[in-house]
């Protein structure tokens, strides 16, 4: 296997070696001092992108050998670090992968890998991962990114992982740096009830109050599945008295989704980590809005619901939330409590008719009704549903700075 050309210089301390240092004479010199150069995802250079962007289909086509690799390369340098990487009850681990193509996905939008990148920084502080943790999984990643690519892994391709990746950790520690607030909160299980067979809803209450903006989500860790974190969406604004209310499905491939759904207990102790995302501020938006839910898609929006109920005026606002079936729909406006009626709402159930298995869609159930191309339009749901939903919206005739959605860091399903 051909060894990456980037060990002579650290991934992580790359970036800080291509940073000009200041004249430190100043002003005395005459001349003001040497601008330091940019750092981080913008400063990269695109031929640089080009070269990380063609890694993406053998990524895409050997995950499974890419993450063992890692892993592997990983817990050998840094032995330690096993504790942050358990293995699910199925003998998978953290899905490294998944985050990887989704950024990869991505690297024509800058400022979204910023946002991305500066989110997986503060929300890795609960694991009080550092700089040399950083370096220690840098190199991990080009020995995996190496064994995949064999004979294509040319010294141009290996320097350009490393700088990227250079980047992106500054991005990372920067923003995890600037965090002032506790790394993670302690939450206790004070109900759990299932409505369905595969659907829970739960109330947490943590011991001090959990900021977070309506329609943000958390990572959660349960002491049924330690080591392994879920994000869950609260499905109401933030509280003083920190009381959380989550609707979870069961999904029959997740990792910690069934044990939520079926081993909660009251009393449990919850950790769960700082708020991340950024759906729009409808609160104050001029426009009226559209908002399209799949199943628990459903638990943001009701947050912005309920934000939006606390305004004088609140837009026009039409919901249409899609369930498999009639018992799933009361138990998933049952959930969440903003979804409720009010004189400003429509609420639009959709639901598949009784003599069809296809699940029917919730934006084409909206676009048969009315054009939308004058609201805002929120989309939240499985990352499938959101590219098909806002595919359609386009093709509609809705501008794009009017549809928003929030798509888990994943690349090929709703984090399980």
């Amino acid at each position: 296997m051909q060894r990456p050309t980037s060990r002579t210089s650290s991934p992580t301390t790359q970036a800080q070696d291509e940073t000009t240092t200041p004249n430190k004479l100043g002003n005395r010199s005459g001349r003001s001092p040497r601008p330091r150069r940019a750092r981080g995802i913008h400063a990269l250079d695109p031929a640089l992108l080009n070269l990380v962007r063609q890694s993406r289909p053998r990524v895409e086509h050997k995950t499974a050998e890419l993450a063992d690799q890692f892993y592997t390369a990983l817990l050998a340098q840094a032995p330690g670090l096993r504790t942050l990487f358990p293995l699910d009850p199925n003998g998978r681990r953290a899905p490294l992968t998944d985050t990887l193509i989704w950024l990869l996905q991505r690297l024509d939008d800058r400022d979204e890998l910023v946002r991305r990148l500066a989110d997986l920084g503060r929300d890795h502080r609960k694991h009080g991962i550092t700089a040399a943790h950083y370096e220690t999984a840098g190199h991990a990643l080009l020995d995996a990114l190496a064994h995949i690519h064999g004979p294509t892994w040319t010294p141009p391709t290996a320097a350009a992982w490393a700088k990227a990746y250079a980047a992106a950790t500054h991005e990372m520690l920067t923003a995890a740096a600037a965090e002032r607030g506790p790394a993670l909160w302690l939450g206790r299980v004070v109900e759990h009830r299932r409505p369905a067979t595969d659907l829970a809803c739960i109330v947490v209450q943590t011991l001090e109050p959990l900021p977070y903006r309506p329609g943000q989500y958390l990572s959660v860790e349960i002491p049924q599945r330690p080591g392994l974190w879920r994000y869950l969406s609260p499905t109401e604004p933030a509280r003083p008295d920190g009381v959380l209310r989550f609707c979870v499905r069961a999904l029959r491939h997740g990792l910690v989704s069934p044990a939520l759904v079926a081993q909660t207990r009251t009393g449990d102790t919850w950790r769960l980590g700082p708020p991340l995302g950024r759906l729009p501020d409808v609160v104050g938006t001029s426009r009226d809005l559209l908002l399209l839910a799949s199943g628990t898609g459903i638990a943001p929006l009701s947050a912005l619901l309920a934000a939006l109920d606390t305004r004088d005026d609140p837009p026009r606002t039409h919901l249409y939330v899609g369930a498999r079936d009639e018992t799933e729909m009361r138990a998933l406006l049952a959930a969440a409590p903003g979804a409720r009626r009010r004189s400003w709402l429509t609420l639009t159930p959709v639901i598949p008719a009784t003599d069809d298995d296809r699940p029917s869609s919730v934006v084409g159930t909206a676009l048969r009704q009315r054009t939308w191309r004058n609201h805002d339009v929120v989309v939240c749901g499985p990352p499938r549903m959101q590219k098909t939903a806002t595919r359609q919206l386009l093709a509609a005739g809705v501008p794009a700075d009017h549809i928003h959605a929030d798509p888990l860091p994943t690349s090929t399903a709703i984090q399980p």
